[in-house]
């Protein structure tokens, strides 16, 4: 990771100072929230595995019921009746995992570095895995980033345990060896961040930044770039008020989870739908308040700013698009269908399905190998996880699969192939864009051939 050790923990010691020192008031109020409204203990302590193999006591902002270690698995899923009311809302935050910087004041665990596991799984590592713990835990690491919906991610698994330990854990790790290949004080510092900023906070930032250009641009448009003086705080406020009200509208129509580089008429119609009842808002804002802001502003810089927006995600599609991702989709798609690859192969498919309303057959959902992919939307359509999902508590929400990775490896290949026939799902492989829409005798000999008997 890092040859000398010595710049890492000065940095360490200095923002988890920092950082008790700044969060304490939060930190009192979210102790003292979890004694009042969910009774007991404050705090939860578990055993861990650091660096070395050496155990420690993590702490956390206690978030279930007491003693919930010993009354069920020790991994949870989104619907674990243990979840305190409380609690559930830490988790979902990330908020209980503060105390943490007192472990790494500690000496204990790091700002950053991979997840420490307790020690039944630790236990169950495999020689090459346990070479992970050379490194000091973290508080939050790529792995942290790529399953922070992770409760969402296992679902309702009926073996919950096990699915975390043979999909879950080889997958955290190889991230864990991906970050201590290249860590640094800078990947340490854009890691945090990104844990600070999820990615629909990314997205919402992008979109305010744009909108802001797009209230200027019609502000200086409607007076030929030669605006009457106007106080600074006005100015803002009307700024404030119309950037406010578009992104409270883009969020409604779900345009802040769905990847940036994944655009279509769609998603086009959505963010026009989205802007449009934001500026019938605004008009209907402005004849309550007389003379907020003017009307041809508020029809100026909604025609804009869905241009704006428009146009720089058409640009990152094509960026995307160009820079060498698979091209592709399937051949014959299912009623109820579900994507094994979120790519340009499976972007295609699911917009030619999602299009074709007369067809009677729909997209449910994604699954994809790419983690960063993962609880987020492509066409309105979710990404669940990696196609291992697909066993747990999807056979029965879908009709059948299409495979759309035509780049994947053949060893992986293989594991899908076999993934498929445990699940007894019907399923199909990607040939060419070309080729999605094949006579229906193709794609009953298709079926016939891949249908698991």
């Amino acid at each position: 990771m890092i040859a000398n050790p010595t710049p890492k923990r000065l940095y360490d010691l200095f923002f988890s100072f920092c950082g008790l020192i700044v969060l304490s008031p939060l930190l009192l109020v979210i102790a003292a929230s979890v004694k009042l409204v969910d009774g007991g203990p404050i705090f939860y302590r578990q055993v861990r595995v650091g660096q070395g193999g050496r155990s420690f006591r993590i702490w956390k902002f206690r978030t279930m019921v007491p003693n919930a270690d010993r009354t069920g698995p020790l991994v949870t899923s989104e619907s674990d009746a243990r979840i305190t009311k409380m609690g559930r809302m830490l988790r979902h935050t990330k908020l209980d995992e503060l105390p943490q910087l007192w472990n790494v004041l500690r000496g204990e665990m790091s700002l950053v570095g991979p997840r420490p596991e307790v020690p039944r799984y630790v236990q169950q590592y495999t020689p090459q895995q346990r070479e992970i713990l050379r490194w000091k835990p973290g508080i939050t690491d790529l792995a942290s980033l790529c399953f922070r919906e992770e409760e969402a991610l296992l679902g309702d698994t009926a073996q919950l345990e096990n699915f975390y330990v043979q999909h879950c854990i080889p997958r955290k790790l190889t991230l864990n060896w991906e970050y201590a290949s290249r860590a640094n004080l800078l990947t340490d510092t854009w890691i945090i961040l990104r844990t600070l900023c999820p990615y629909w906070v990314g997205v919402l930032a992008t979109y305010g930044v744009l909108l802001v250009i797009s209230f200027w641009f019609s502000y200086q448009l409607i007076y030929d770039f030669a605006p009457p003086p106007m106080p600074r705080l006005e100015f803002l406020t009307e700024l404030a008020v119309v950037v406010a009200f578009q992104l409270g509208c883009l969020t409604w129509r779900k345009q802040c989870t769905g990847l940036l580089s994944y655009f279509s008429f769609r998603e086009l119609r959505q963010v026009g739908t989205a802007l449009g009842v934001a500026a019938l808002g605004l008009l209907a804002l402005r004849i309550a308040v007389d003379g907020m802001f003017s009307r041809n502003l508020v029809l100026i810089d909604g025609i804009l700013s869905f241009c704006l927006l428009s146009g720089f995600r058409m640009l990152l599609r094509r960026w995307r698009e160009s820079s060498g991702e698979e091209e592709g989709a399937a051949i014959h798609p299912p009623a109820r269908v579900g994507i094994i690859g979120a790519g340009c192969t499976g972007a295609q498919l699911a917009v030619q399905l999602l299009d074709r309303k007369n067809s009677g057959r729909t997209v449910v959902a994604f699954f994809d190998d790419d983690s960063n992919k993962w609880q987020k939307r492509i066409h309105e359509v979710p990404v669940v996880g990696m196609p291992e999902c697909l066993l747990e508590g999807w056979t029965d929400k879908l009709d059948e699969v299409v495979i759309a990775m035509p780049g994947a490896p053949p060893d992986r290949m293989r594991e899908i192939d076999q993934l498929l026939r445990k699940s007894r799902l019907k399923f199909y492989s990607v040939a060419s864009p070309r080729h999605i829409w094949r006579s229906s005798a193709q794609c009953e000999s298709a079926r016939v051939q891949h249908e698991v008997k």
